[in-house]
């Protein structure tokens, strides 16, 4: 009896260890998997893929190649992409062949491509169906092929994003990931899918996080306060907004939610 005790009690204690050393892992994975969207999914992807070993930090500014017709590969962003790309079909053919149909079937474009020092590798061997799409999601909201419609309050709330450059630590269109060491899920969460829902249950919680940097109802929980005391990086308090300005925060918000971080129509 002594012994079966014993190991009764050795078996728990190595599974404390085991949940003690893997838990936090563990946990972190869950969050990671629970709020993963195309965009977070396809910047991650380029990243790992070395696409912005070429085309820039997040596609914003290719490397140098003298005998491009522009001196550089191209970005992805500045408008750029319009010369090569005009629609979801078009940036799957570059991602999989490297070239889109249309230029690979024209004279000059096939001129460019011989004379070209750094040529847009094929990617069609590496990857799978959704893990394509992804990309094609990440591409659209960095070059910002896909917008709000001019003169809307989306539109408006876009720019306040971008003057602000809250993106730097929300991610690109609000998609989140970028890490948050302490906190509850590991990083700093997006503006839509089930992060944003758990942090935000209505407008008034919504203003309360952009105007004062918290909410009164997670400061109210022992375990969400504990986790929001000991994460690095913590929500700034913009107090100085306007009434205009977060209605058009919260529109852009809810056009993201529409249209799936950006990347496709709502």
């Amino acid at each position: 009896m002594r012994r079966r005790a014993l190991a009764a009690l050795g078996a728990l204690a190595l599974l404390v260890l085991l949940v003690a050393i893997g838990g936090p892992g563990l946990a972190r994975a869950h969050w990671s998997s629970r709020s993963a969207n195309p965009v977070r999914r396809g910047v991650g992807l380029a990243r790992d893929l070395g696409c912005f070993s070429c085309h820039g930090a997040l596609g914003a500014g290719g490397v140098a190649d003298p005998t491009a017709t522009i001196g550089e590969v191209p970005a992805w962003s500045g408008g750029t992409w319009m010369m090569y790309v005009n629609s979801d079909e078009q940036i799957r053919q570059f991602i999989l062949d490297g070239v889109s149909h249309a230029r690979r079937e024209s004279p000059s474009g096939a001129a460019e491509r011989e004379r070209l020092t750094i040529g847009m590798p094929s990617y069609r061997a590496f990857l799978g169906a959704r893990e394509l799409e992804d990309l094609v999601a990440a591409f659209k909201v960095l070059s910002r092929m896909t917008l709000p419609p001019e003169d809307s309050a989306a539109r408006r709330g876009l720019e306040l994003v971008e003057r602000w450059d809250c993106t730097s630590c929300h991610g690109p269109a609000g998609s989140g990931g970028l890490p948050n060491p302490g906190s509850l899920t590991g990083f700093v969460p997006g503006w839509y899918g089930t992060d944003f829902e758990d942090l935000v249950r209505d407008r008034p919680e919504f203003d309360a996080w952009v105007r004062e940097g918290a909410s009164p109802r997670l400061d109210g929980s022992r375990i969400a306060s504990w986790f929001l005391r000991r994460q690095r990086l913590s929500m700034p308090a913009y107090r100085g907004l306007t009434a205009q300005e977060l209605d058009d925060l919260w529109a852009y918000v809810e056009w993201l939610g529409a249209s799936d971080g950006g990347h496709a129509a709502p």
